[in-house]
């Protein structure tokens, strides 16, 4: 019989802390655009617009000095007005339909659902009542 000579069963040897089996490598996607309809740069608003007015067209009440102003001084409203969207005061006396021409224009400024249409009709039926209608959108507006 063979004799133990001190030898002791051991367990199989540890693979080395130097080899690691390959990790897979986790990639994340930043997307910094995100993907969108081509447009032209050089437009700035929808052409429908994308809101309605703040106001209507007949809440003159809403705004008793606007109202007193317009309706005692009519062209010096709508001078103000241009003024506020950065037109001349002398527009409205060298610029047929100057009135209507600043109710677009505030209109397409402020991304304003309408057309010249509606535009035209509403200066045209009570010029008073949408200047001061356009003096409070220029307040909303911040202008």
């Amino acid at each position: 019989m063979a004799q133990n000579q001190g030898y002791a069963m051991t367990s199989p040897p540890q693979q080395s802390s130097q080899f690691q089996a390959p990790q897979q490598q986790q990639h994340t996607t930043v997307i910094i655009n995100q993907p969108s309809v081509p447009t032209n740069p050089l437009l700035v608003g929808t052409v429908q617009g994308t809101r309605e007015w703040s106001s209507g067209l007949l809440d003159c009440s809403d705004d008793i000095g606007s109202m007193a102003f317009t309706c005692f001084c009519y062209p010096c409203s709508v001078c103000t007005i241009g003024s506020r969207i950065g037109e001349s005061w002398f527009t409205l006396c060298f610029v047929p339909a100057a009135d209507i021409t600043y109710r677009t224009r505030i209109r397409t400024l402020g991304g304003i659902r309408g057309d010249m249409f509606s535009d035209c009709m509403s200066v045209t039926c009570c010029p008073a009542c949408a200047a001061c209608q356009e003096q409070r959108e220029l307040t909303t507006m911040g202008l």
